[in-house]
């Protein structure tokens, strides 16, 4: 198959690769956020560029819904949260059967697999497929051959069933992890709006066009629905700690400004390389601008080596500059006493992980070699600012073994930072 743009959640991410025309009409995928074009079909932009994909009336819509979600389906309707967002979507839900189909790798997965269903009367969520209003063309367990676990899925049962030939399965993620799956017969090309969602295709490409037999749709939600028109926008990226200190930081700014994150853990400066493009959106389009943006990536970063970090940082770095948003580099946080102290780099020359001291000794030094390269970029020095307040607001943080804030520590991280936001768009007024 060959792949075009960016897989997506829990999204794997490939290059690209070119598709010569020897290959016009090969197997193709490629992801990005929907932008507009006609009634015949839209593009798909990513940090590749942007593509247009025609569909046809043979191309078939899935959602895309962590299966966490599914315990918000009911009857007739299945309630979407948007991640990191306070935007719930709504999706009609036929009546009638619902086809499952858990898809398992073969080999000596596919045994692992059949063994669990026997001992356990089990099987993972991983790979399912839900096709509502209709009925299973067959059941069957998964086979050498035909590695696909098909029957009656029950969302009404506690824990969720697959039915196979008269035997109840449960079907779950009862040993940890997360995943999504394909919700079919939901969705038709007409939901593929523009600027709120993010698809996979999987088609063919003919010339220039993509021509779509799937579209895996995904929602991201709509950053302006809830703007106030007359405020400037403001876009924070970060991990779980942006998460610890949202509440401070929209009460700093709240009647100031309007405030976004992305629907995701924006995790390490890798997944900030390869998903930034989705994250800003339509920026070029009137209402989906971006005045200031602040970022960070680090602690999922501590086990990484100085060249791989630093060069995605630059990654994320070069898309940000194109929005001509007022930018901010956010330290990362410290990690406290609790934890074993630091060390050197190992032979490969990697941060020796989540360490006392290994912010100030390793991530953001590199970090700040690599923004200093880009002088427009501010430095909101929240490591600085947890280390100034040791011995009052964050004593017992610094003497515990937990990374992440809660309380005053955290509202107070928050208002620091959106202190240097105001700052930061006063000065350039």
């Amino acid at each position: 198959m060959k792949r075009l743009g960016i897989q997506f959640f829990p999204w794997v991410v490939l290059p690209l690769l070119v598709v010569s025309a020897a290959f016009c009409q090969s197997e193709a995928e490629v992801s990005g956020i929907i932008i507009p074009r006609d009634n015949n079909g839209m593009y798909v932009r990513n940090e590749e560029g942007q593509f247009e994909v025609n569909w046809t009336s043979k191309t078939k819509v899935a959602l895309v819904a962590n299966t966490r979600l599914l315990s918000g389906l009911k009857a007739d309707r299945l309630a979407y949260k948007i991640q990191s967002s306070k935007e719930v979507v709504t999706f009609a839900i036929p009546a009638g059967p619902i086809t499952g189909i858990k898809t398992s790798r073969g080999g000596t997965q596919l045994e692992k697999t059949l063994q669990e269903a026997r001992e356990e009367k089990w099987l993972s969520e991983n790979g399912l497929k839900l096709y509502f209003n209709q009925k299973p063309g067959q059941e069957q367990l998964g086979q050498p051959d035909d590695p696909r676990f098909i029957g009656h899925w029950d969302p009404g049962s506690k824990p969720r069933t697959l039915s196979i030939k008269g035997t109840k399965y449960e079907i779950s993620l009862k040993k940890g992890g997360q995943t999504s799956a394909l919700l079919f017969n939901l969705l038709s090309v007409k939901d593929c709006k523009p600027f709120i969602n993010k698809a996979t295709v999987l088609g063919r490409q003919k010339g220039d066009v993509f021509i779509a037999d799937e579209i895996h749709l995904q929602p991201i939600g709509d950053q302006a629905a809830l703007d106030e028109p007359t405020l400037p926008r403001y876009l924070f990226i970060g991990d779980s700690i942006s998460g610890n200190y949202d509440k401070g930081l929209r009460a700093a700014l709240q009647g100031k400004f309007n405030l976004h994150h992305p629907p995701t853990n924006c995790g390490p400066a890798r997944n900030g390389a390869t998903n930034i493009v989705n994250w800003l959106g339509a920026y070029d389009q009137p209402g989906r601008h971006w005045d200031v943006i602040s970022f960070n990536h680090g602690h999922w970063d501590a086990k990484n080596d100085k060249a791989t970090y630093q060069a995605n940082l630059e990654q994320v770095i070069t898309q940000l500059k194109k929005t001509k948003a007022k930018l901010i580099w956010v330290t990362t946080c410290p990690v406290p006493n609790g934890y074993d102290p630091t060390g050197p780099l190992n032979a490969n020359g990697k941060a020796p992980g989540r360490t006392a001291a290994v912010m100030k000794k390793y991530l953001n030094p590199w970090a700040l070699e690599v923004v200093k390269r880009h002088p427009k970029i501010s430095i909101c020095d929240q490591w600085q600012f947890v280390k100034n307040n040791g011995s009052t607001l964050y004593r017992d943080w610094w003497a515990g073994k937990n990374v992440h804030f809660k309380g005053a520590p955290a509202d107070a991280l928050g208002g620091f930072l959106g202190n240097h936001v105001e700052k930061v768009l006063q000065t350039t007024k």
